[in-house]
């Protein structure tokens, strides 16, 4: 039987007749599995590619949205329909949300310096063609950053409205080093009339410029019209709660000369208009539900919550006060005259360091803000949901550290804004946004 294979073996190998097809088919096994081989690894870096892509353009437009305004949550829901479309437009589907054995988008915000930045991952589970059982998973990361572009000093943020901007009547306002910044789409968003004049860094809005070329006098070429809205850089510093209302009894109307205290407050909120001469009333920090600054008054350092009431700066008084913010809650009011005298400087440090007025994100009531030339405000002006600020400054050619915030602003006397104040400011800047960019 041995024998008979073994001729039975030879006379096969030695017949020419099928030899090439067979040793061809021994040979193209490996062939065939190294070619098997390089089309999964085709496959993978193809869907590596895809997987990258539509992540680098979910994340860009990620931070362009978190960064104009919109919430984590918002902006993140956006990024995750973005990311899903383009995987499905690689893959000829039609799938904008992601299938159920995939996860959505995670992404995480955060600050860069004075911009932010979006960081994006994803891992996928990629399936090979031909080596079914050799799955493994496809991972790729993504982070975009938008810079700070130029400084602003004032910014209204109202996006639809006709003179978001305005300098109003013949007053002259000077913002050189910085810019003024408008986010409304409207033809006239940043306003110059009648004899007015303007001088600054450069003017930016969505919207157009509406002024007279002789009345604006700009340190760049041209006004930025249709230019991406600027940000509110302050709009996830947190409030704080009012307290308990400070007792005025020692502080009142009528000054009481051998009395406790101040004098006697008879629970109006004010402070004494008749002192004697060179007498000082001092008030401490805290909750006050209506102040009214009358006479001569000394503000410890600290924070003043008006509560529902109205901050009031009386004609005649006298206030000064270093290391102050006063906040505006509950629907709290400011009337701020030329006829007082005031000296008020922003703190340097805390947690709202740099801020001289803060109002609540909700509170829409208007404000008028002007000095007298013997009155100086340093800080920032925080009042994003305030329908319109009118300002005035002292009309100093020296410039004060003054920054503005609000739906709208109307200069409304003669100012002139410093730029190289950091310090006063606590480092705080509102930036116009600059260019979006791939960082990994």
């Amino acid at each position: 039987m041995r024998e008979f294979l073994k001729r039975h073996a030879n006379r096969f190998l030695r017949d020419q007749g099928g030899n090439f097809a067979v040793m061809t088919a021994l040979a193209m096994v490996p062939l065939l599995g190294a070619a098997s081989v390089a089309v999964d690894f085709t496959n993978a870096r193809f869907e590596a590619d895809k997987l990258q892509e539509s992540l680098d353009t979910a994340v860009l437009a990620a931070v362009r949205l978190y960064g104009e305004g919109s919430s984590e949550e918002e902006a993140t829901q956006l990024a995750n329909d973005m990311f899903f479309g383009n995987l499905a437009l690689f893959r000829g589907t039609e799938e904008t949300t992601p299938p159920a054995e995939l996860p959505s988008l995670h992404i995480v915000y955060a600050q860069a310096g004075q911009g932010v930045m979006a960081t994006g991952d994803y891992a996928l589970n990629y399936q090979p063609v031909f080596l079914t059982r050799l799955s493994f998973p496809i991972s790729r990361r993504s982070a975009a950053a938008r810079q700070p572009d130029k400084e602003a000093c004032i910014l209204a943020l109202n996006p639809t409205a006709d003179r978001a901007f305005e300098v109003s009547g013949s007053s002259t306002v000077d913002t050189s080093g910085c810019t003024i910044t408008a986010n409304s789409r409207s033809s006239e968003a940043i306003y110059v009339g009648g004899s007015g004049t303007l001088k600054t860094e450069c003017l930016y809005t969505p919207g157009k410029v509406s002024a007279l070329p002789s009345s604006i006098d700009l340190e760049c070429d041209k006004a930025g019209e249709g230019t991406p809205p600027a940000s509110d850089p302050f709009k996830r510093k947190v409030m704080p709660e009012a307290g308990f209302w400070v007792d005025l009894g020692g502080c009142g109307q009528t000054f009481v000369g051998n009395g406790g205290g101040n004098g006697d407050c008879n629970g109006m909120g004010k402070t004494p208009n008749k002192v004697p001469d060179g007498y000082t009333v001092t008030l401490k920090p805290g909750t006050y539900h209506d102040l009214e600054i009358k006479g001569n008054v000394k503000l410890q350092p600290g924070n003043y919550l008006i509560d529902g009431g109205t901050l009031k700066f009386a004609s005649q008084s006298v206030i000064t006060g270093d290391q102050v913010t006063f906040f505006l809650l509950n629907g709290a009011q400011i009337d701020i005259h030329g006829g007082s005298t005031f000296n008020v400087t922003a703190p340097t440090s805390g947690t709202w360091a740099g801020f001289s007025i803060v109002a609540d994100r909700n509170n829409t009531a208007s404000a008028v803000i002007t000095g007298n030339s013997n009155s100086h405000l340093n800080g920032i002006i925080y009042m994003p949901a305030a329908e319109e600020i009118e300002y005035a400054g002292n009309g100093a050619t020296t410039g004060e550290c003054v920054r503005i915030i609000a739906q709208k602003i109307t200069m409304i006397g003669n100012s002139t804004f410093k730029l190289d104040c950091k310090a006063e400011l606590a480092n705080n800047e509102i930036n116009n946004p600059g260019a979006i960019r791939l960082i990994e």
